[in-house]
């Protein structure tokens, strides 16, 4: 049964006012374009301890990997985060380990996923990397609430996987005996999420935007033909596989591996804008007014529910974030840091909701 629910005409907006929408780069990086292209250089690994791996079957398609790591002294009453990355990372991701160090040393258990196709869960899955798996993230999130006893989550996806999980909240809320949760959701934090997975397409084969598109094209087919040397199915799909645009890639690759039947199938099926109203969990969308990749203006069209708001920032591009820190007289230091995956952490392990989102998040019956 399909359950639309009540949402407000316009979402808690944010922007520049401190706390998570509080970001002040320099003159010379507020350029959204500048922020999205010298991050993807800037690339600190923070460094973990081995996690333990969890292996979680999603079907006759083969298998998701979570990695876990857990800090010393673990407080089993605390919620467990889960992170989400986006297209072409993976749980070794540079936000992925960065975030997971922050929410460790505050004494968080942090799961990190490599979703279908992506990182390790390449070699154990046929299914290609794609922004409609929000059911398979689901499985994996009752599979370890059922057996490391977990109850409630805190969950984070960046990018595609901010996408992800809109929609899994969304189609719960929707069809909760579809999509049933063996858990609660206690905080849901969705940065940069491509709401609209064609209009995201669509602008980055635009004038500059291409030079995005490209790199997406290049990296997608890098791992196209690596998966064709482990998959049969894979093989067989890039015979005729077109990489000219990623729109093309979606239509000829991604959409049949995933088992739609045409990149149009797959885009409407996988994004969570018309969704939106439905979610439930307390939830915060973090954008930038200057992502090249992920416009701006998708969420001005966009409704929301009650539990719902919308932080925006300033010149922060696409995921890029890029500052230099203050010293303790107030002036701008020489050290350079990603502002993103330290607010993440910190949003994570104390949220900032609004007073009518914390008094109206119920557990679900």
């Amino acid at each position: 049964m399909n359950r639309k629910l009540e949402s407000n005409s316009r979402p808690l907006q944010v922007a520049h006012r401190g706390g998570l929408a509080d970001f002040r780069p320099p003159w010379y990086l507020r350029t959204g374009h500048v922020q999205t292209l010298i991050t993807g250089f800037f690339r600190p690994i923070a460094p973990l301890a081995p996690a333990v791996t969890h292996r979680i079957e999603i079907g006759d398609t083969g298998a998701m990997l979570i990695h876990e790591n857990a800090p010393e002294n673990l407080d089993k009453n605390r919620p467990s985060v889960l992170l989400l990355h986006g297209l072409g990372s993976s749980h070794a991701g540079t936000y992925m380990t960065n975030i997971a160090a922050g929410l460790l040393q505050r004494g968080y258990r942090v799961f990190r996923a490599d979703l279908p196709g992506a990182g390790l869960s390449c070699r154990t899955t046929f299914l290609p990397p794609h922004g409609a798996c929000f059911d398979l993230v689901r499985t994996c999130l009752n599979h370890l609430s059922q057996s490391q006893g977990i109850s409630t989550w805190r969950i984070a996806g960046v990018s595609l996987g901010g996408n992800i999980l809109l929609k899994m909240l969304a189609r719960h809320a929707m069809q909760p005996e579809l999509h049933p949760f063996d858990f609660r959701v206690d905080y849901a934090l969705a940065v940069a999420p491509p709401i609209d997975l064609k209009a995201c397409c669509e602008n980055i084969e635009r004038g500059i935007n291409r030079l995005y598109g490209r790199y997406f094209i290049r990296a997608l087919k890098r791992q196209a033909q690596e998966r064709a040397d482990i998959w049969p199915q894979w093989k067989e799909v890039l015979r005729s596989a077109d990489y000219r645009t990623i729109r093309r890639f979606d239509e000829t690759v991604t959409a049949p591996l995933a088992g739609f039947s045409s990149s149009d199938s797959y885009y409407n099926f996988g994004s969570s804008i018309d969704e939106l109203p439905n979610i439930q969990a307390p939830t915060t969308i973090l954008i930038d007014e200057h992502d090249p990749i992920v416009p701006a203006h998708l969420f001005d069209r966009a409704a929301y529910s009650k539990t719902t708001r919308l932080v925006k920032t300033q010149y922060g591009g696409h995921v890029g974030y890029l500052h230099r820190l203050t010293t303790a007289d107030g002036r701008v230091g020489s050290r350079w840091r990603r502002w993103a995956d330290d607010r993440i952490a910190t949003e994570l392990a104390t949220p900032t909701w609004p007073e009518s989102v914390k008094a109206s998040h119920q557990e679900p019956s």
